[in-house]
């Protein structure tokens, strides 16, 4: 299947299931100084502010993001084109001086290990990250959680913070073959994790689609413990499982399912769903220290818009941020977007005063003032 035929597919499907588009008057506000009817990537456009949105260049694809400790710096996730696998890299945004930083990663094994004893070191070459998730450890180290899709596997990192000199080290692995296609990870105080399965890695593509435009529940959630490895949480068969966060006692898990345009709330030990919020093609989820769920959500015309693979600047598809009390599940819609000086963000982060919105198709971050 061609990449045009493929996204083509992969959005109708998604147009056959969204249904209607924006309708409260929240989100029918485009920002000022949008261009309506700009779709796909746009070429050349400027990094100055425009219509009160900040942005900061020279990344490739910041689909997840992350406050380092200390506040001065964000953790980027960069990743390779959606279902390539293609090799990228983890970096950093210097807050202060608005520019990517590069990272440093050791790659060498070191004892004892985090995460699987048995799991392989990875393809550093093939090293292709996609939700990321960082966490104090009960000792107080700094753990980073990474979905790379290279060898289809979740890495656990240590986070040095020291600012502009923070760097990483590779500290084990897990992986749960069985054929998993994965997307986002929340790491959990008792040292394990859970992630997102979106569908079955071998199926071809033409199938996957088929069966989501037929309704069927292909993805689920798989929960790592390291006495009992992966075991898939009960209930948890969804529509391709998205971006996944959890609350800070670690009891519930918010779960953005693409497909069917909500998010959920599930009870972690019995995988009951306790509410959800009907929210367009949702992406990544961040949850705040007030406990509100921050939302990143696409709007864009799934069969007419969308943006190719490798291109220049920014995407510019439509996209909205939902606030959400993960509470009782209410929601809003504080900010929507569509035009320059970027759209189609994946990952909305609340820091210090500011929304971070990340993409996973383009050249930049960009920031807002928080609502």
């Amino acid at each position: 299947m061609t990449k045009t035929l493929l996204s083509f597919s992969f959005a109708a499907a998604a147009f056959v299931l969204a249904g209607c588009g924006p309708s409260s008057p929240a989100e029918q506000q485009t920002a000022e100084g949008s261009m309506p009817g700009t779709s796909a990537a746009s070429g050349e456009i400027s990094c100055d502010e425009l219509a009160g949105i900040s942005s900061f260049c020279g990344f490739k694809n910041p689909e997840d993001l992350a406050v380092i400790p200390g506040g001065d710096f964000l953790l980027v996730s960069e990743m390779g084109a959606f279902m390539s696998d293609l090799p990228n890299t983890l970096s950093m945004l210097d807050i202060a001086q608005g520019e990517r930083m590069p990272i440093a990663i050791n790659w060498e094994p070191t004892e004892p290990r985090w995460g699987d004893v048995t799991c392989q070191p990875p393809e550093v070459a093939k090293f292709s990250p996609h939700g990321i998730d960082l966490i104090t450890r009960a000792d107080g180290r700094l753990q980073l959680l990474v979905v790379n899709h290279g060898d289809e596997q979740i890495e656990f990192f240590e986070l040095t913070a020291a600012g502009a000199d923070s760097t990483l080290a590779w500290r084990g692995c897990a992986q749960p073959g069985n054929d998993a296609y994965m997307n986002d990870v929340a790491g959990l105080h008792d040292g394990g994790f859970f992630v997102t399965h979106m569908w079955n890695k071998s199926t071809p593509f033409d199938t996957v689609v088929a069966q989501l435009t037929a309704g069927e529940k292909i993805g689920w959630v798989w929960e790592w413990q390291k006495a009992s490895g992966f075991t898939k949480l009960p209930n948890s068969d969804e529509m391709m499982p998205n971006g996944i966060t959890v609350s800070e006692d670690n009891t519930k898990l918010f779960v953005n399912i693409y497909m069917a345009n909500k998010t959920i709330k599930v009870d972690r030990q019995t995988g009951v769903v306790e509410g959800e919020v009907a929210v367009r093609s949702p992406d990544n989820v961040v949850i705040d220290a007030n406990g509100a769920l921050w939302i990143a959500s696409h709007l864009n015309d799934p069969v007419n818009e969308r943006c190719e693979d490798g291109h220049v600047g920014p995407c510019l598809l439509e996209f909205q941020v939902v606030k959400a009390n993960s509470a009782d599940m209410s929601s809003e819609v504080v900010f929507h977007h569509k035009g320059a000086p970027m759209g189609y963000a994946t990952v909305a982060l609340p820091h210090a005063g500011r929304l971070y919105l990340g993409s996973a198709s383009g050249d930049r971050i960009a920031s807002i003032m928080l609502p």
